[in-house]
């Protein structure tokens, strides 16, 4: 087994709105808000549930999304956003598109490219609703925001600005690769971290001394085989975010934690982020800003 080096959690090496957002008194129900949200709505639309399945999976739908009004997804699109991002390899993008196909999520368009199915594009608009609640319990104005993403307009105005930052994001270095390669990259990967983030912490997302996390019930709940959960445990040990602390029980391990909340931060912290550049923009009349 590879074990990467430990990522950084030093606050100067990472973006200060993240160390902001960290040290927020209400980062703590925030993070577990997240959590808890995407997990809901996964468990709500097994669309969104197969789209979390991966990092991959992620992006590709939420460039979809985000291209619907700029001429649809393209393979040949898709493959720059796979070099762009280092997220996923360009060798699966053609069987993305095909997956995105088979569950709903894309539609063949007139023009060769693809566009994402009505369905689809309400239960983005909900998932996006659901990150935005955490966020607004950092930055109450944020409230208003959720409602106004029924309106299309606001809906594409908030995808065309979270797109933009994440790909820009992005192509920085990566200050978490063994939390990526740990969790993000694995099929359920990010499903099982929001388990455990809500099962091995307090309500203030300080970690318990363990927890019960039976591998047949994660497993079972997120559709993957029980080998695979238990490397990936085995895995996430190795990289010294977890503790095997008893039969079926794992605790969050005291050097990786500090860099799995800057994790929770750096994702409040886009939503933040992204919801204050629409509320401004809608203000000012700004039109949304084009793919960097």
């Amino acid at each position: 087994m590879t074990v990467l080096q430990a990522a950084t959690t030093d606050p100067g090496a990472l973006p200060p709105h993240w160390i902001e957002v960290a040290q927020h008194p209400d980062f703590g129900r925030a993070a577990r808000c997240f959590a808890a949200n995407i997990l809901a709505v996964a468990e709500s639309d097994r669309t969104l549930a197969a789209v979390f399945k991966d990092a991959g999976h992620y992006v590709t739908a939420m460039s979809a999304a985000y291209l619907d009004t700029r001429g649809g997804l393209t393979l040949t699109l898709l493959r720059q956003i796979c070099a762009a991002t280092g997220l996923l390899t360009a060798n699966r993008a053609a069987a993305l598109i095909d997956f995105m196909q088979h569950i709903g999520v894309l539609a063949p368009a007139a023009d060769h490219g693809y566009r994402t199915t009505p369905a689809f594009q309400r239960a983005w608009c909900r998932h996006i609703q659901a990150a935005l609640e955490p966020a607004a319990m950092l930055d109450p104005a944020l409230a208003a925001i959720a409602e106004a993403l029924e309106d299309p307009k606001h809906y594409q105005h908030f995808l065309s600005v979270q797109a933009s930052r994440l790909y820009a994001l992005a192509s920085e270095p990566d200050p978490f690769p063994s939390l990526r390669a740990s969790f993000l990259h694995p099929l359920a990967g990010c499903a099982i971290l929001h388990t455990l983030a809500l099962t091995c912490t307090d309500d203030a997302f300080v970690p318990i001394a363990g927890a019960s996390v039976p591998l047949t019930e994660l497993a079972r709940r997120f559709g993957v085989s029980q080998p695979h959960v238990r490397r990936l445990l085995k895995r996430a040990e190795a990289n010294r975010f977890l503790l095997h602390v008893g039969p079926s029980r794992r605790a969050f391990h005291p050097e990786g934690f500090p860099t799995i909340r800057y994790h929770y931060a750096a994702h409040l912290s886009e939503m933040v982020a992204c919801g204050r550049l629409v509320l401004a923009g809608l203000a000012a009349g700004e039109h949304a800003p084009e793919l960097a």
